[in-house]
């Protein structure tokens, strides 16, 4: 969205080239030293990114995710002589202290670990405020020799990188549904739905934000799904202009009842022993996990019309003038993980989530599964019609 950052863009059919804005000699004399953006050498020199990592001491995190300190021991393990030192932060939080820091010459964290697919591609990246950094190597089967990250990451995850894929979907609890109770996601705005439906506030969070910019792209398939339920065209409020836009105000009208985390709904909806439980909307797929850790009773209707929600993508990148970069590279090739899900990826393999590695064997579902029942971000739609979205949204409230 146009938040006063803006870079100008050109689309190509393997991705987005960003026409970004000049460097400064700060910046050149930065990445010059770090061997990053232009100065990323073919083939990398792990011996002494590590002995160059020990000498800076530490490397800083933002993580959207909180599930990280189980890898931070590995690394910590693997990489003696450096501290890991971890934040959990949402991607919005991410960015703004990320752009307020350096707007003052600031330059404190390192990695970033964050979705929010359109402000990177079309705002941080292009700005550089960010660094898109893709390891010559990944750890191969026996852990000592490599493999070209290429051969396991297709070309359209390297830019920006992808570290994992979640899904933003509709979970029901199987213990009081023996199947999913839902055939489209127009039955949330039902009456027998009435304040029984869940989902992160999307004003908290951009991929949900983005969930509903995405229902109003796909308004036709939104209309279509209407009419396959119901068997008849579905009839627009006065002054609304597609269906995208009525099932976005229909949702409201039902009571939808935000939540401040995707966790607090995932709960709602799966604690064991109800007899009318919610479901959600638009909530992380990975909270599956909750299953085994929490005994909930959560599964994901995977088969409502049109979609069950979006598939999201996670990024790894570096920030500008990152302190402690070398240390940085050493933890991005490390969160991508060993061959098969090692100990850098291994908390994100988890069901409901997914490695772009073509080598990392997911525990539910595969990826090109997942993308059939799913949308994808159309960042450029985004960058052009969300604020639209968005202000609806605070319209309806």
């Amino acid at each position: 969205m146009k938040r006063g950052i803006l870079a100008a863009l050109a689309v190509l059919t393997l991705g987005l080239v960003l026409v970004a804005q000049e460097l400064t000699p700060a910046q050149e004399a930065w990445l010059k030293a770090a061997q990053l953006g232009p100065y990323q050498p073919a083939q990398e020199d792990w011996d002494a990114i590590y002995q160059a990592a020990v000498q800076e001491g530490k490397v800083v995190l933002y993580s959207l995710s909180s599930r990280y300190p189980d890898m931070v021991e590995a690394f910590k393990a693997a990489f003696p002589g450096i501290e890991v030192e971890a934040y959990d932060m949402t991607g919005n939080e991410q960015i703004e202290k990320l752009t307020r820091e350096q707007a003052a010459g600031i330059y404190n964290v390192d990695v970033l670990f964050l979705s929010n697919e359109t402000t990177v591609t079309m705002e941080l990246l292009p700005q550089h405020l960010v660094w898109n950094y893709v390891p010559d190597t990944l750890f191969g089967e026996d852990l000592e020799h490599f493999v070209a990250t290429r051969d396991v990451i297709a070309e359209q995850f390297l830019i920006p990188l992808v570290h994992s894929f979640e899904s933003k979907v509709v979970f029901y609890n199987f213990e009081a549904y023996p199947t999913c109770p839902l055939q489209s996601l127009w039955d949330l705005t039902l009456p027998e739905w009435k304040g029984r439906v869940q989902m992160k506030d999307p004003m908290l969070t951009e991929e949900n934000m983005n969930f509903l910019q995405m229902v109003v792209m796909h308004a036709d398939e939104m209309a279509a799904a209407y009419e396959a339920e119901f068997g008849q065209p579905l009839k627009l409020s006065p002054g609304i202009p597609n269906a995208g836009y009525e099932w976005i105000k229909r949702l409201i009208e039902n009571d939808i009842v935000l939540t401040t985390s995707d966790g607090d709904a995932a709960k709602a909806c799966g604690a064991p022993g109800q007899e009318r439980p919610p479901v959600t909307c638009s909530v992380a797929s990975s909270k599956l996990r909750y299953n085994d850790s929490k005994g909930t009773k959560l599964a994901i209707c995977w088969d409502i019309l049109p979609v069950t929600g979006l598939t999201k993508r996670n990024f790894l990148l570096i920030a500008n003038q990152a302190p402690h970069p070398n240390a940085a590279k050493l933890l991005i090739r490390f969160m991508l993980g060993d061959s098969n899900g090692g100990a850098g990826f291994a908390p994100w393999n988890v069901p409901g989530g997914w490695s772009p590695r073509t080598d990392v064997t997911p525990k539910a579902a595969t990826l090109d599964q997942v993308l059939t029942k799913t949308w994808l971000i159309d960042t450029n739609w985004v960058y052009e019609h969300g604020l639209e979205v968005q202000d609806f949204w605070l319209s309806q409230q």
